[in-house]
């Protein structure tokens, strides 16, 4: 999941950057309308592509708990524990 945040970090640095080139060229001709409706296209992009990928995700709740491991001791006659295993479901 990182990863895509990071790419989609990277794409709204490059559009950013397109725009603040666009907006700036623009300032310069006095029509600044243009500037401003792509700053907002751009802005609501960007904020559509972080917002999908950014999304809580379901997870099971996993049972888990201890269960004895016995063997058979000749020497005693009965079975004894000799470990414990992790068993989930």
């Amino acid at each position: 999941m990182l990863r895509k945040v990071a790419i989609a970090a990277v794409v709204t640095a490059a559009l950013a950057t397109a725009a603040v080139s666009v907006s700036a060229t623009e300032a310069h001709a006095g029509n600044r309308a243009g500037a401003v409706a792509a700053g907002a296209i751009i802005g609501l992009a960007a904020g559509a592509i972080i917002a999908s990928q950014v999304q809580p995700r379901y997870v099971a709740p996993v049972r888990c708990h201890n269960q004895a491991v016995r063997r058979w001791n000749p020497y005693e006659h009965r079975y004894v524990v000799v470990g414990y295993r992790r068993v989930c479901y």
